[in-house]
């Protein structure tokens, strides 16, 4: 896009007090003055049901003055204001990925960290070779540290063990995450480390270790096992915590992606993400939004106890203890959620001895969050009709309006499950793009074609809140609109097409369901009069690109808070 001067301020920050009575679909250019910024000549797909479409935009003081035609956005621009003829290509509010590890994404890249995805590594045979490089050039005894390799895309198929390790780095504790953050590879120096031998028949083994046929550690540290070892990871310094926030909203304007939802901080993440999503990722957020440093729209959720092993006194005294950050802008960080962890696809990891038990625990877990007034965000792959019960015992022991409680992932879904969940209010956050290449290797046929249900989803009234899981996924939320669209795996067969959704539908996960989420709707999430500037300019029209080309058509301009913060 063609401007006088890409890195002029555009508007200073939208007031604080929310647009009340801003419904209309323009200003009045006689009372609202001129415009910053005006767009014209577009395909504006606004993402308000009272005014789908448009062609222009006006922008002043942070906020949108004018949704309308060419014609009408004429008396808002002056001598002052800077004028874009989009030439037909789509604008779209800023994109909201309700669910994004910011800081785990950038610090477990280079120069932080070892990358160990498939762009970088192919087999196991390049995982060590890597070690033994940063090896060389590491002194002995402090950590390596990397992430990013999948077993399925190495070319022995395999995970690596603590025997590759040790053949390239007998003096650094190494610890490796895979790509979905749930499964470490270690050495036998980290092992060590973190007091975990080897043990003999009938003796008790680590949750979360795996162990050989001898009961010799093998270096695999599974969900809540690995904290066994991240808990041993030098904390990030405050500064690198800080820059590596920045560092990520900076990638994130270039997608288009003005607000976010960074899905877990706090005590129970200490030994999560390579110690990432600790309290002190929490108090970086803060310094930045207090410094006026944080220009993204960021809601946390608060982490109050481990990926496996949590318990509703845990999660009680963690809030108990816990105070939101002061002294900042509730538009640019809001902590207004809790993080649960329910199950990753196998049995409940919550505390219990039996089945029965951890579906009590987990019930008075989601209870106790909803009792002190917070969202829950539930991490859950199978369970979903356990969490949703929970929340509905949990709403009716408590009530109150808004709670906006959110299944997370949730790929089984059972489409009978779906009315009750839109009764209560409860979203479903999946990440489209992962689903999309799982559905083809893991579940074929009738199986394959009622995992995630989108279509069933939406048609139910369930909020269905678009999101990558970064760094599991690159944050590009065109990936995830056109699989939501296509339902089409990675081999290039379609599951389920019926479940297939609309470009409007597709499009509203990442833009007003994310507002939804953050119970901001009245101010953000869609092109309307009064709302914060927050768009996003495409270098095409979505509405005439085939779903299957939608990844090709690239983000032009980003304007956050009126401001334009990315133009390629």
């Amino acid at each position: 896009m063609s401007r006088r001067d890409a890195g002029r301020l555009l508007g200073a920050a939208a007031a604080g007090s929310l647009f009340a009575g801003a419904t209309s679909t323009a200003a009045s250019a006689s009372t609202a003055g001129k415009a910053d910024l005006v767009l014209r000549n577009g395909d504006v797909l606004t993402m308000d049901p009272k005014h789908p479409r448009a062609s222009a935009v006006a922008v002043r003081a942070g906020r949108i003055v004018y949704v309308g035609d060419d014609a009408g956005v004429r008396a808002f621009a002056g001598s002052r204001t800077d004028v874009v003829d989009l030439r037909g290509r789509s604008l779209l509010p800023g994109i909201n990925d309700t669910h994004l590890h910011a800081a785990v994404y950038r610090l477990n890249l280079p120069p932080y960290a070892l990358d160990c995805g498939p762009a970088a590594v192919k087999s196991v045979a390049d995982i060590v070779a890597a070690v033994a490089a940063e090896a060389g050039r590491t002194p002995a005894g402090e950590w390596i540290r990397g992430a990013g390799w999948n077993p399925g895309r190495l070319a022995e198929g395999r995970e690596p063990t603590r025997d590759d390790l040790d053949a390239v780095s007998p003096d650094h504790p190494v610890f490796l995450q895979d790509s979905g953050y749930h499964v470490s590879a270690v050495n036998s120096r980290a092992l060590a480390l973190a007091g975990i031998t080897d043990v003999g028949p009938g003796d008790p083994r680590k949750p979360g270790v795996d162990y050989d046929q001898n009961g010799r550690p093998t270096g695999i540290l599974r969900y809540g096992g690995q904290a066994l070892v991240q808990l041993l990871l030098p904390s990030r310094p405050g500064k690198q915590l800080r820059d590596a926030v920045q560092d990520v909203v900076a990638r994130l304007h270039a997608q288009g992606i003005t607000s976010f939802t960074d899905p877990g901080l706090g005590p129970g993440g200490e030994g999560l993400g390579g110690g990432t999503q600790g309290t002190a990722t929490l108090d970086a957020y803060a310094d930045l939004a207090r410094a006026g440093g944080l220009h993204a729209r960021v809601s946390a959720l608060f982490l109050p106890c481990s990926q496996s092993g949590g318990s509703a006194a845990a999660v009680d005294a963690a809030l108990r203890a816990f105070t939101p950050p002061a002294g900042v802008d509730p538009r640019r960080l809001a902590v207004r959620g809790v993080k649960l962890f329910s199950d990753s696809g196998g049995e409940l990891l919550v505390a219990g001895d039996t089945h029965e038990e951890r579906v009590a625990e987990l019930t008075e877990m989601i209870r106790v969050a909803h009792a002190a007034g917070y969202q829950v965000g539930v991490h859950c792959y199978r369970w979903v009709p356990t969490v949703v019960d929970a929340i509905v015992a949990a709403g009716r022991r408590h009530p109150r309006a808004g709670a906006r409680h959110v299944v997370m992932h949730g790929p089984f879904v059972p489409v009978s499950l779906l009315p009750t969940m839109a009764e209560h209010g409860i979203g479903l956050g999946p990440q489209a793009q992962s689903w999309a290449n799982v559905v083809h290797r893991a579940a074929q046929g009738p199986e394959g074609d009622a995992f995630l249900p989108w279509r069933s989803v939406v048609d139910a009234g369930v909020p269905l809140t678009g999101s990558s899981d970064t760094p599991v996924n690159d944050p590009d939320w065109r990936a995830g609109v056109r699989a939501l669209m296509t339902r089409r795996g990675a081999c290039g067969e379609v599951h389920g097409p019926e479940q297939r959704l609309n470009l409007d539908q597709a499009l509203a996960a990442y833009t007003t369901a994310g507002a939804w989420q953050d119970a901001a709707e009245s101010w953000k999430g869609s092109v309307t009069v009064g709302k914060v500037a927050d768009l996003c300019v495409l270098g095409g029209n979505l509405r005439t690109t085939p779903a299957e080309e939608i990844t090709s058509v690239p983000v032009e301009t980003t304007v956050f808070d009126g401001r334009i913060v990315h133009s390629s």
